[in-house]
């Protein structure tokens, strides 16, 4: 029996002379495990590029799967044939081995403007089925650099090869997921919002009709904002509590902006959803239906920036699970070093983690988030060693990756410099994961789950004794409307 490397030439192009078809002289199986549709999709690919089944007597030399093996018979998954047809070559089939993590299989690296030593770098896209090359060839499927000059970048640009950003393998590398180029593609990658004027920076939350008081006024801002878009509230916005007093006021500014608002779902006429949390039959519809699905955060956040971003582009914008990640449960996470809607932008995270709150650090207290190596909280660290330090971005990277994550498994988590300045701009700027959140849509529900948390509540607890900020962030973040500026001192000191 041939081997498939006999049969048929790697790297091999479809425009090769005498017009040899890529599948040319294979002998192929599929795992009829594969979904029905995948199956139908890999013959078709198969046959009309050469190949052919091994039902017709001929023996095997090719089997398609997803995770199994045939002993002597080369095995490789199906993205080594959707690859071949997407890159107009056949890939080495070593990187494409069934069961193997090969998240970059296909990917054919051309990197510039990296370290001298860069080793690991080639040694980290191999092990996860991609290849580097030194230079330019034929079977290069994108260039990584810095700036949108060169030969290397002109030749790539002239045969419509992507050309991206470093940041898309750092991310493709920490996520384990083929990012899409899009986010990071030369010359304009949008990662550096180059038309809007600035990134999703989040605004104060709005927990009552003083923070709305705050929104710009309709001829400051831009009139056409929600032009041709028609905005529906889901159920549990609707239902909230607080939220039902702020939607009306809600309804006139997305109008001043020249929104419409729906008081019904209708497929064919709704463009926003704003819902609560990603539980709920309206959430899968939505999903279903590809509108676009927001937080109650993200309108007043459009209303401040003045230009829509994507829901995904800032944590909180998007709803948020109703069930918190599995084990974060055993976390007590303290804050210093945070202010304005930063703070409470962290705050509400740490609940959305299924984590728990700690005003104070206590002897429970396992994690404290640092905006700067300062405060009373981080000099009395030496009083809890069973406390990490860590800064933000362990915090969002957990949410957005949705797991807990060994905060002591990046040195990126543990920065934490003297100055604050050099990790607020960072604050706020983790984008969600299109294929996490892709983990939502068919894991929907209407009733209530076993384990919840309530929404923005921070942990608070009767037997500790509070100080006027932990009593201040019991109003906030558990969304009680304050009766007047006083509210929280009141309840200080009946505490007392």
């Amino acid at each position: 029996m041939l081997r498939f490397h006999e049969t048929i030439k790697l790297g091999r192009h479809i425009n090769d002379k005498k017009s040899l078809k890529l599948f040319q002289n294979v002998i192929y199986s599929i795992d009829d495990t594969l979904p029905k549709q995948q199956i139908q999709r890999l013959n078709n690919i198969l046959i009309n590029n050469g190949g052919v089944p091994a039902d017709q007597g001929q023996p095997l030399n090719l089997f398609v799967s997803k995770e199994k093996n045939i002993s002597s018979i080369e095995s490789v998954t199906p993205l080594w044939v959707e690859k071949a047809i997407v890159n107009g070559f056949v890939h080495d089939m070593s990187y494409y081995e069934p069961g193997k993590d090969q998240f970059l299989s296909g990917q054919v690296l051309l990197l510039l403007d990296l370290p001298v030593e860069n080793k690991a770098i080639f040694d980290k896209v191999t092990q996860f089925g991609g290849q580097c090359r030194d230079g330019f060839s034929e079977d290069v499927t994108c260039l990584v650099c810095i700036e949108p000059r060169g030969a290397y970048y002109n030749e790539c640009m002239d045969r419509n090869i992507p050309v991206v950003l470093p940041q898309w393998l750092d991310n493709c590398l920490r996520y384990h997921y083929q990012s899409p180029y899009d986010l990071y593609r030369l010359p304009i990658p949008s990662v550096y919002y180059q038309n809007k004027p600035d990134p999703a920076t989040v605004y104060p939350y709005p927990t009552n009709m003083n923070a709305l008081s705050l929104l710009p006024d309709k001829k400051h801002s831009t009139k056409s904002l929600f032009y041709n878009q028609v905005v529906y509230f889901g159920n549990d916005v609707r239902l909230d509590q607080v939220k039902v007093h702020l939607i009306p006021l809600m309804h006139l500014h997305i109008q001043r902006r020249g929104g419409i608002i729906a008081t019904e779902y209708n497929p064919h006429r709704v463009t926003i959803v704003i819902l609560k949390y990603r539980s709920s039959l309206e959430y899968k519809q939505a999903i279903q239906d590809k509108k676009c699905i927001a937080s109650f955060w993200w309108l007043t956040n459009t209303f401040f920036r003045g230009y829509m971003c994507s829901p995904l582009d800032c944590l909180l914008d998007y709803p948020v699970p109703k069930v918190g990640i599995l084990n974060m449960s055993d976390c007590v996470i303290a804050l210093t070093g945070f202010k304005g809607p930063y703070r409470s932008f962290i705050n509400i995270l740490i609940v959305a983690c299924g984590a728990k709150y700690s005003p104070e650090l206590e002897n429970d207290t396992t994690h404290l988030i640092c905006g700067g190596g300062y405060g009373d909280k981080y000099a009395k660290l030496s009083n809890y060693p069973n406390v990490k330090p860590v800064n933000h971005l362990w915090l969002e990277e957990c949410y957005a990756q949705w797991r807990k994550i060994d905060c002591q498994s990046d040195r990126r988590y543990s920065y934490i410099p003297k100055n604050n300045a050099l990790l607020v701009d960072t604050i706020a700027k983790t984008h969600l994961i299109p294929h996490v959140i892709d983990t939502w849509k068919d894991n929907t529900y209407d009733k209530e789950p076993q384990v919840i948390y309530e929404e923005y509540d921070v942990g608070f607890v009767e037997e500790r004794k509070p100080r006027k900020a932990a009593i201040r962030a019991k109003f906030v973040l558990n969304e009680h409307i304050m009766p007047d500026a006083n509210a929280y001192e009141r309840e200080y000191k009946n505490k007392k």
